[in-house]
């Protein structure tokens, strides 16, 4: 999920979709503030407030700062990259054609470039959905490089607020503009265990919550526009919206739909000639394993054999290399020396390896029904 707007003197951020809606702040931020929360801790000023620091927020911050912007970017997680980091799916998925012509985003080049000089290799997990997979890790520090080095080349200044949601916003009258934004950051209580221990699912609310927790310490934070030059338009800052699930989009009252459009002229390819608002892209749990040296035989769960079948319609299972297949399909890790390749073309798995498993149905969410839906 990302967004673009863009400012006439900051040209070229990358995004994509829909929804920013910024300009000047008139009335009393602090007034406005206390009557929707608590006083906040801090005020904190920028050009861009990009709320969301996967992919997509991280390139709007890389363009910006190389444009001399001040940025601040919150992220729900404490990395830089979504998908490639904190999402643990970390291939980079791209088409051949483009790849041929290296038909990217100068700065998604940047990051291919930088891969292969981290690694002596584009490809270390030598994974064969695609030609780059990694640690989800080192994405994270790869990116937050690639941020600071873009800020002392552009002059423009990132304000990275990581473990960080945006709680509220603050609307003009007329309803068109966003004023300020109410932010949670949040660290671990004293006595609580680091930020991650939990699954997401255990914290998010916490998250969203103004009060301090046994989990969770709380800073309010209120983004504000920077003052600025109107010489070259009215507005004073751009409000991205880049978190993954649009709730910058739906505070703000943007109006939005879900789902597959219906087929028309404009979009002649739907599969559909009423619109589906349940037919979403599948829920993935991705999930790490390595290869010991030595076997770790594990229980099967009373409900396996219900889901068994679905591991996978795309491949025959009835050989002894498929699971090397599997494994490879996604492998992140895979450290020397490798061992000979198999029928399938790819190399077996070695101990020592790590795959992140992300496989056609085997751990895709898809009913996409009304009566069975995520959203």
């Amino acid at each position: 999920m990302a967004t673009v707007l863009i400012r006439r003197r900051a040209a070229g951020v990358l995004g994509v979709l829909v929804a920013v809606l910024a300009l000047p702040h008139s009335r009393s931020q602090s007034a406005m503030a206390q009557a929707n929360g608590p006083v906040p801790d801090e005020m904190v000023a920028c050009e861009l407030l990009i709320v969301g620091g996967g992919l997509a927020g991280t390139a709007t911050a890389y363009e910006s700062l190389l444009a001399g912007r001040t940025v601040c970017m919150t992220e729900l997680t404490d990395w830089v990259g979504g998908q490639i980091s904190s999402q643990g799916t970390s291939a980079l998925d791209e088409a051949r054609r483009q790849r041929a012509l290296l038909f990217y985003a100068e700065g998604y080049k940047e990051l291919r470039s930088r891969i292969a000089n981290f690694y002596g290799m584009l490809n270390p997990g030598r994974c064969w959905v695609s030609v780059s997979c990694f640690l989800p890790r080192d994405a994270h520090h790869i990116l937050s490089e690639m941020l600071r080095d873009a800020a002392r080349q552009g002059g423009g200044e990132l304000k990275w607020f990581p473990s960080t949601v945006v709680k509220d916003l603050t609307i003009s009258a007329d309803g068109r503009m966003i004023e300020s934004a109410i932010a949670i950051q949040h660290t671990p209580a004293v006595g609580a265990p680091p930020l991650n221990t939990e699954r997401l699912s255990e914290t998010l609310i916490d998250s969203y919550r103004y009060e301090d927790s046994e989990r969770f310490t709380k800073a309010v934070i209120q983004f504000v526009p920077s003052v600025s030059d109107h010489s070259a338009g009215p507005a004073d800052w751009y409000v991205v919206e880049a978190t993954e699930t649009g709730e910058v989009i739906a505070l703000s009252g943007v109006p939005y739909r879900l789902g597959l459009d219906a087929r028309s002229p404009l979009n002649p390819s739907s599969p559909t000639e009423t619109g589906d608002p349940y037919c979403t892209q599948g829920f993935t749990y991705t999930f790490a394993m390595a290869r010991t040296a030595e076997a770790q035989p594990q229980l099967a769960p009373p409900y396996y054999q219900q889901y068994e079948p679905y591991f996978s319609y795309e491949r025959r299972r009835d050989n002894d290399d498929y699971f090397d297949y599997v494994f490879t399909y996604r492998r992140i890790a895979a450290p020397e020396p490798r061992p000979e390749g198999n029928q399938f073309g790819v190399s077996k798995v070695a101990p020592g390896d790590i795959s992140m498993q992300n496989w056609t149905w085997g751990n895709d969410y898809r009913p996409g029904t009304a009566a069975d839906n995520f959203i």
